[in-house]
């Protein structure tokens, strides 16, 4: 099976992170497409870091929410430091799971295989 994923982050590092785990899943026989356009076809999950552009990415997982084919996406929202107040306004406009970066990288092969 193959597991689409838009990645939303200008973090270099993040991405970097990201791409290498998903090219080691691959080489185990797991297939992960990361893509940073949005109009890319089919997405099954949504990495958003929210340490960049937030509140343009707050809009954008509201509008992927409320939109009618965006609703059985998984949201993943990545942040470097997590307070109560951003987590319940994440959790309130649709996202599936916050965590920190750091939480996420030690998880990732797992959470990708999910």
């Amino acid at each position: 099976m193959t597991r689409n994923i838009l990645l939303i982050s200008d973090d270099g590092d993040f991405k970097g992170f990201l791409n290498i785990a998903a090219l080691t899943l691959t080489k185990l026989n797991h297939q992960i497409t990361i893509t940073e356009n949005k109009n890319d076809g089919q997405i099954d999950w949504i990495i958003i870091d929210m340490d960049t552009n937030t509140e343009n990415n707050f809009a954008f997982i509201k509008n992927a929410r409320q939109s009618g084919q965006n609703r059985n996406i998984k949201i993943f929202s990545v942040i470097t430091d997590i307070t109560n107040e951003i987590k319940e306004q994440l959790f309130e406009i649709g996202c599936d799971s916050i965590m920190t970066k750091k939480e996420f990288m030690a998880a990732a092969n797992n959470i990708l295989l999910f």
